[in-house]
């Protein structure tokens, strides 16, 4: 009977436990989104110092997750660490804006190469959901949803292109995303991205990789040129510019035929720019 018991109470502790470990598991996973949305969306600046301390005060958890947090974003290139300082969200540079479009640009565009002729009728009708539930109204009043929605719209869009390129996609494109927000976001720059987005899944119900992956290069080379013109206005960028000359494919013109549709022009300064520079440089 006494084993019984230590046997049942054994079981009992093991559940009781269990609790606090999967409480500490939801802790991690919330605490990691929501400060990795406080990067993103800037209210953590570049190169601003991020505090343990204040991080758990602001979010009512302990150290615990937060420093697992914190790992987790210093691996994915969004905190650099000195030793024995604080750690500091990662500045961007223009000279890495450009690595980071270019890249993009090679990598969404093979994604979409890889998974056009791929895609199934099921698949082409979770895109057009997916499409839809994209609301591009909500730019600016709920952000946050919009996101959620183009996000899932992309990973759909790369279905087959393999867990590791999709992976990859997604880390650039948070890296992106922390510069796009610095700038206005208007009605005009909202439809624009909307009908891009149209004619991107036009050509996938159409099952033409060539035209996909055109729309999809146009779209990304017009969105980096904005972005590196409004924060860098005096800044060349030869890798998007060089990335965009590859991806033509020979049944739209060949080689230079996203960069003459994007256009290979300097990109006008715009009003604010001096600030977003300062955020990006973390100066």
């Amino acid at each position: 009977m006494a084993r019984a018991r230590s046997a049942s109470g054994g079981r009992g502790g093991e559940e009781r436990d269990g609790a606090p470990a999967a409480e500490a598991s939801r802790d991690y996973s919330s605490v990691y989104s929501t400060i990795k949305r406080l990067i993103i969306e800037g209210a953590l600046p570049s190169g601003s110092a991020v505090s343990q301390l204040e991080l758990t005060r602001r979010l009512g958890v302990s150290r615990t997750p937060i420093r697992e947090a914190l790992r987790r974003l210093q691996a994915e290139g969004l905190l650099d660490a000195e030793r024995n300082r604080r750690m500091r969200v990662t500045s961007i540079t223009p000279d890495e804006l450009d690595a980071i479009y270019s890249t993009r640009i090679f990598l969404e565009s093979m994604a979409v190469e890889l998974s056009v002729p791929r895609m199934t009728d099921d698949d082409l009708e979770e895109l057009q959901a997916a499409s839809r539930a994209i609301d591009w109204t909500c730019v600016i009043s709920d952000p946050q949803r919009h996101d959620r929605h183009l996000a899932n719209f992309k990973l759909m869009a790369m279905k087959y292109a393999g867990e590791g390129v999709r992976r990859a996609v997604l880390q650039q494109f948070d890296c992106c995303e922390r510069v796009r927000k610095m700038y206005q976001v208007s009605a005009a720059n909202a439809g624009f991205a909307r009908d891009e987005h149209g004619a991107l899944l036009q050509a996938y119900m159409r099952r033409s990789t060539d035209e996909a992956v055109f729309v999809a290069s146009r779209h990304l080379g017009r969105t980096a040129l904005a972005v590196i013109g409004f924060v860098a206005p005096d800044y060349e960028p030869r890798a998007i510019r060089h990335a965009l000359a590859k991806m033509g494919p020979p049944a739209y013109g060949g080689a230079s035929s996203v960069l003459s549709v994007v256009g290979d022009g300097p990109v006008p300064r715009q009003k604010g720019a001096s600030l977003a520079r300062k955020g990006v440089n973390g100066k």
